[in-house]
């Protein structure tokens, strides 16, 4: 193996060529890009390309609400759902998707989604009513439960162990880099041509990149000819689909609502069968004894308690420059840029540390960072202190950037080649579980309070709970060590 950089050639042309010139595996044993060197980095590009479109208008449409609900006669709160209900369809139905993309190949489902996705788009910039634009983002929430967990496989199969960490770093800086750039470059289409514009422009680019995708990513056979474990898959889809339906009844009803208490149990039940359905298959949907390893628990404890703090504060933020500061809301949107681009910066340094660092530094690294964020914002709230809010947005976007391609690589290094799709699924899954959690358990914390010490105490909360974060970080062993270890053939 020989690796070389010119010192004139960018950071990512040089991650390229870093790959190694034996073959890598793919879903079918063989290799992906074989001699072609330049093969991994025109996919990286490709599969970022295909993603874009669904990160760039999430910020959009966030911002666009009170718009679209005078557009469309109808209101915020029911509009809302434009947002939850896309993450409701990706939480439940990311791992189906995911495992689907190990049996069937993960070209072929990131194919099918992207070509979702682009429908899902074109049918937001065309809904006549409220319920059709909920409906056409619960199908872009589809298209990207396709595509997300099956592109970051691909990313795996494409790049060797010891790269996966930088590669993961520049995808996670598009993830978040775009949604920044898609609000910048979108706020002022909506005021000059109304929100439908911003569709109009996104569409075709998302049809190009479905079209690209088909092009670059090599063709690959199936994984393993087995059948899905549809009853493991369904008792999933219910246990978390009842979970996330129980924390928006029970941010608006209370957590003793009766029909809060029912969503709770049958998330229980639906768990439960999981566990005695995954454990009687003969091929069940997510292996079990994963959980034993602590490559791929650590990140799945880590992710989500990270991200309970970053969204669930991102959300609290607002209110409080609104209420303790008199901020505009073009203000307010200014001040938080803060956070996302340090995120979308961060993020490739962070898979670059990793390489030499550890994953298990990183993602250490992470939650005391995102804790050390919370603290801030105590302070700020306390005090009502704008630089405090600042060094509070910078670390919270650094935790996350440094960790990030931490959390995707350590779990696919903790599985076996043919169950990337659903491992990558799973954490994908729990991130939004962890966001969702967040958002609406900080925002109960918060009350109808609005005084310093009420913004103080939602911020220490969350920062209690990501330090329990610290409890995954610290299970993470050397994922090369791992790497090798669980290589082994399952039997499975």
């Amino acid at each position: 193996m020989r690796w070389s950089c010119r010192v004139w050639r960018t950071d990512l042309d040089c991650l390229a060529s870093k790959t190694m010139s034996v073959a890598t595996p793919t879903e079918t044993g063989g290799s992906v890009g074989g001699a072609d060197g330049g093969y991994p980095r025109r996919l990286l590009i490709t599969v970022i390309g295909g993603l874009i479109v669904f990160s760039s208008s999430m910020t959009i449409v966030s911002a666009s609400l009170p718009t679209m609900a005078d557009d469309l006669d109808s209101t915020e709160s029911f509009l809302s759902w434009a947002v939850t209900g896309l993450f409701l369809v990706m939480a439940v139905g990311t791992p189906v998707l995911g495992r689907l993309g190990d049996i069937h190949g993960h070209r072929r489902l990131f194919l099918i989604g992207s070509i979702v996705l682009s429908v899902g788009t074109i049918l937001c910039g065309l809904a006549p009513t409220a319920a059709t634009f909920v409906g056409a983002r619960m199908i872009v929430g589809l298209g990207i439960a396709a595509t997300m967990p099956n592109a970051m496989a691909l990313i795996m199969e494409a790049y060797p162990p010891a790269r996966r960490s930088e590669a993961m770093g520049w995808f996670q800086m598009a993830m978040t880099g775009a949604p920044v750039l898609g609000l910048i470059v979108g706020g002022p289409l909506i005021e000059a041509f109304g929100w439908r514009v911003v569709f109009a422009v996104l569409a075709p680019i998302s049809f190009v990149g479905a079209a690209a995708a088909w092009k670059v990513i090599k063709p690959s056979g199936p994984g393993r000819r087995v059948a899905i474990d549809w009853w493991g898959a369904a008792s999933l889809g219910i246990s978390t689909l009842a979970f996330l339906l129980f924390l928006e009844r029970a941010s608006a009803a209370g957590f003793v609502d009766p029909l809060a208490l029912s969503l709770a149990a049958v998330s229980v039940v639906g768990l439960v069968v999981f566990i005695t359905v995954e454990r009687r298959a003969t091929v069940p949907m997510l292996r079990l004894d994963y959980f034993r390893r602590p490559n791929f628990t650590g990140p799945l404890i880590a992710q989500p308690l990270s991200q309970f703090a970053y969204m669930g504060a991102f959300l609290i933020a607002p209110l409080l420059l609104d209420e303790l500061f008199g901020y505009s809301v073009g203000v307010i949107a200014i001040v938080l840029l803060a956070r996302p681009l340090m995120y979308s910066v961060s993020s490739p340094v962070g898979g670059r540390l990793a390489s030499t660092l550890g994953e298990r530094s990183m993602i250490i690294t992470g939650s005391v960072l995102m804790v050390l964020s919370m603290l801030a914002w105590v302070f700020a709230a306390h005090w009502i202190n704008l630089p405090l809010i600042l060094i509070g947005l910078v670390l919270s976007g650094l935790a996350m950037g440094l960790a990030s391609p931490s959390y995707a690589t350590t779990i696919a290094a903790a599985v076996d080649d043919g169950d990337m799709g659903i491992a990558n699924a799973m954490g994908t899954t729990m991130m939004n579980i962890g966001m969702l959690t967040g958002i609406q358990t900080m925002f109960v914390v918060l009350g109808d309070g609005r005084q310093p010490d009420d913004f103080a105490l939602v911020f220490a909360f969350g920062g209690l709970v990501t330090a329990f974060g610290l409890i995954g970080g610290l299970m993470v062993t050397s994922s090369k060590t791992a790497a090798v270890r669980h290589r082994a053939p399952s039997g499975v």
